[in-house]
């Protein structure tokens, strides 16, 4: 049986692994500078919460619309090429945005249509990048693998806000834009090295809908899935509330500058950090379903939290905490996925899965910026927190997650 520091070893042997996780720990640091600084931009100029809700809009729903198109095709295509033509498209988009804000300053309209371009392509790179990797590691060294491609993630979220926030007040928004497209052109770069994955063979009869209805069916066919991705699409509307209340949460009621946003936005990515390193310990045993139920209760709760708390300090150890928590949920999540889809479905699967969890997002951002100017910030965080935990409650009370 392979143990944690064999399994460990393994993966740091792996050339292409190691160039994926490099890929995203840069791609991500990338998406982390250009999120604070489109947002900041767009709120110093509008101080309108309403504005940077109508920006995540622009980027979600051509997402959903790509998602819901493209993904049933994902298996006949080399998810390398994928994932590099999308990472190259954004930072084609983030430098084009650079040179058109630098030649008309104050101008707003090149960080809706970069948030545009964003949403065409991100659909296409993270089914692409989670059906890649079982194909390039045992199954036994799944759980491992995603949690450090998933430290990469929170590494890069926890250094980007500050960073951000730093080089936002110092050189400027516009200069932050040019950093990040330099970021996803090195991601792009760094996967060149990595393995293929061999396309699939499509057969010829084979419509796109077949297709579309042939994932979904993988739904029915295992309830278990189901019921994570609507777990899932739970949190994730959930998340586009909170897209639009974190920055006029902290600079608002909080009183706090571009380095405390940044700050507030890194606490979430540093408690997940030390969540990966915890998770593969737990990894086994009936309480995992109670586990992962568990750390949604935890998430639910630190929102209700925050919409109670007046310090700076007090809202960043919450999200740390509730960072901590979550991998629990979202690392076992993911591997149940890749062990359970048969490889020829996987980028179909992962396709339909994440149309699923994000169809929620865009009607949360649409929640936060219409509703916050007139309920307030904190009654939303309370509202959106406790959804959470009802839901997680009820679900470890009925037992809705099947045996693992």
């Amino acid at each position: 049986m392979m143990t944690a520091a064999t399994s460990t070893s393994a993966l740091w042997k792996d050339r292409s692994y190691r160039y994926i996780l490099l890929g995203q720990l840069t791609s991500e640091l990338g998406a982390s500078l250009g999120t604070l600084a489109n947002s900041w931009i767009i709120y110093q100029v509008t101080g309108s919460q309403a504005a940077v809700g109508q920006m995540w809009l622009l980027y979600f729903v051509p997402s959903l619309v790509v998602q819901l198109v493209a993904g049933p095709y994902l298996d006949r295509y080399d998810k390398k090429r994928v994932m590099l033509f999308s990472q190259w498209m954004r930072s084609i988009a983030f430098g084009c945005s650079f040179a058109a804000i630098a030649t008309t300053p104050g101008s707003l309209w090149p960080l809706y249509l970069t948030a545009l371009v964003n949403g065409l392509v991100q659909p296409l790179y993270v089914p692409a990048s989670q059906s890649l990797l079982p194909a390039l590691v045992p199954k036994e060294q799944l759980l491992q693998a995603n949690a450090y491609l998933d430290s990469a993630l929170r590494i890069a979220m926890i250094a980007g806000p500050p960073l951000g926030g730093v080089l936002v007040a110092s050189i400027g928004g516009d200069q932050v834009l040019a950093l990040v497209a330099v970021g996803y052109a090195l991601s792009g770069a760094f996967l060149l090295p990595c393995k293929n994955a061999p396309a699939l063979p499509a057969r010829v009869a084979e419509s796109w809908f077949s297709m579309f209805k042939a994932g979904l069916a993988i739904f029915g066919e295992k309830p278990l899935l189901l019921y994570l991705s609507l777990y899932s699409a739970l949190v994730q509307f959930a998340v586009g509330v909170t897209l639009v209340l974190n920055l006029p949460f902290v600079a608002g009621e909080l009183h706090g500058t571009a380095f405390h946003v940044g700050l507030f936005l890194a606490s979430y990515p540093f408690g997940y950090l030390f969540g990966t390193f915890l998770v593969p310990r737990l990894r086994n045993g009936r309480e995992q379903p109670l586990i992962m139920l568990g750390s949604l209760v935890a998430g639910g709760a630190s929102f209700v939290t925050l919409g109670f708390t007046h310090m700076i300090e007090l809202a960043i150890l919450i999200e740390v905490l509730a960072g901590v928590a979550a991998p629990f949920f979202q690392l076992h999540s993911t591997r149940l996925y890749q062990l359970h889809v048969p490889p020829a479905m996987m980028g179909r699967v992962f396709s339909v899965r994440l149309l699923i969890v994000r169809t929620t997002m865009p009607a949360g951002i649409w929640l936060g910026g219409t509703l916050s100017d007139s309920v307030g910030v904190r009654p939303l965080y309370v509202a959106i927190g406790a959804l959470i935990v009802v839901a997680a409650v009820g679900g470890i009370t009925l037992q809705k997650i099947c045996k693992i």
